[in-house]
């Protein structure tokens, strides 16, 4: 899937579709409280200019994330917000790097996306469009995944180590703590894949 996030042209515009008056703002408690399953929200994307939410979602239904995204949308409050990126409840929506990785790792697009559409309510006359984007990982239950969803691969100690003593000679900047350390217990299956 490629995405064209780059500023438009006069002629590239559609004016049927919503167009954005000032800085988004979105309630993150309105939304939290009304839809329980959310755990976190980043909307840090908002104060670039950028239309784009990402929610941490528990999902405990089949068609969970499609209809969640619906129900979403269908406030007005959302208007404006061109997408969502939906990410597992155990993935903190707020570690931006690390939301976007695994997000990214469990797309498939042509599975994986649902754009919604209505007239604006803000806008009359206007269409607002936002499209959602599943990136959590995929079960049978809810997804109709039969094969087991793979774990993140994390370095083991003896990596970790030689990398890190190795780290100031290789002129990678400030020393970055290995990220295998965030995943070694997040299991999914039977055991943490260390590479």
């Amino acid at each position: 899937m490629c995405i064209d996030g780059t500023a438009k042209f006069d002629e590239e515009r559609e004016d049927d579709f919503l167009v954005l008056n000032s800085p988004l703002r979105v309630s993150q408690t309105g939304i939290m409280q009304q839809f329980p399953e959310i755990k976190s929200i980043n909307d840090s994307l908002l104060a670039k200019d950028i239309p784009c939410l990402i929610f941490s979602v528990e999902k405990n239904r089949i068609g969970h994330i499609r209809s969640l995204h619906e129900q979403i949308c269908s406030s007005a409050d959302i208007e404006g917000i061109k997408m969502i990126l939906y990410v597992e409840h155990t993935v903190d929506a707020l570690d931006l790097p690390t939301a976007l990785w695994r997000f990214c790792n469990n797309l498939d697009p042509k599975r994986d996306q649902v754009l919604f559409r209505k007239s604006s309510v803000t806008q009359p006359g206007k269409t607002f469009a936002c499209l959602g984007l599943d990136g959590t990982r995929k079960t049978k239950e809810f997804d109709n995944f039969h094969r087991d969803w793979p774990n993140i691969i994390v370095a083991d100690e003896t990596t970790i180590e030689s990398v890190d003593r190795k780290w100031s000679e290789l002129g990678l900047g400030e020393f970055i703590p290995s990220p295998s350390h965030k995943f070694k217990n997040q299991m999914y299956g039977a055991e943490a894949v260390v590479n």
